[in-house]
């Protein structure tokens, strides 16, 4: 990743103002700019290689591609620009759920890990699978910060991407059979769009869960 100069901070200090306002609708959320950096900063992408090499142990799909089991999301940010991101795992979760025809269910309120799936919101069709697949998303879009009072705290540029903690239970009995998660968070470019960020989130869930899928369906960059 490439680092700004000293010298490119100050000229962006100069020229450019924050693109962030406190109050985001939504509308201009699902096509929300992110503010003033043009450099691309350090980013952090971490998951589990034991935890994939296990999904994969799982067979979730079996002859003829069938899926072995139910999928469940939930979707909040920790501030409301990012909750009005969730349309995107919604939307691309469903693209791929009818693709594979995979049993697809979206959460409402807080997922309770420990409690699995309440059974209020269990799926009409959710019996005879092996498991149930539980994705607990969270959109990230920070806005920049510049101290503007006395400039000691200098510039911060926004940051975009996802926090995904992937849960798997026992269609029989319930019990948590596996748990990982995947999390990037970037340093965001000039006027970026934050929608590409997010979505390799969903595409990080997808290539340990549906390798064919992903493989056939590339995140955008």
């Amino acid at each position: 990743m490439l680092r700004k100069t000293a010298r490119s901070q100050a000229s962006i200090r100069k020229s450019h103002h924050d693109m962030f306002s406190a109050c985001i609708s939504i509308r201009t959320a699902r096509h929300l700019m992110l503010g003033a950096a043009v450099s691309v900063a350090a980013s952090c992408a971490t998951t589990s290689p034991d935890a994939d090499n296990a999904l994969t142990r799982l067979h979730l799909f079996g002859d003829g591609n069938s899926a072995h089991f139910t999928f469940y999301f939930s979707c909040a940010g920790e501030v409301a620009a990012e909750t009005q991101m969730c349309w995107i795992p919604a939307k691309y979760f469903q693209l791929w759920a009818d693709e594979r025809h995979v049993a697809i269910r979206q959460l409402n309120g807080t997922f309770d890990d420990e409690r699995g799936v309440p059974a209020d919101q269990l799926g009409r069709s959710d019996t005879g699978f092996d498991y149930r697949i539980v994705a607990r998303f969270r959109p990230i879009a920070v806005p920049s910060t510049y101290d503007l009072v006395d400039g000691s705290g200098g510039y911060k540029p926004p940051k975009a991407g996802y926090n995904v903690d992937l849960y798997v239970y026992s269609g029989a009995d319930g019990k948590l059979v596996l748990h990982t998660d995947y999390h990037r968070k970037s340093d965001a470019a000039y006027k970026a769009d934050a929608v590409p960020y997010v979505k390799q989130g969903i595409h990080a869930v997808l290539a340990a869960l549906d390798p064919v899928y992903a493989q056939a369906n590339p995140v955008e960059r």
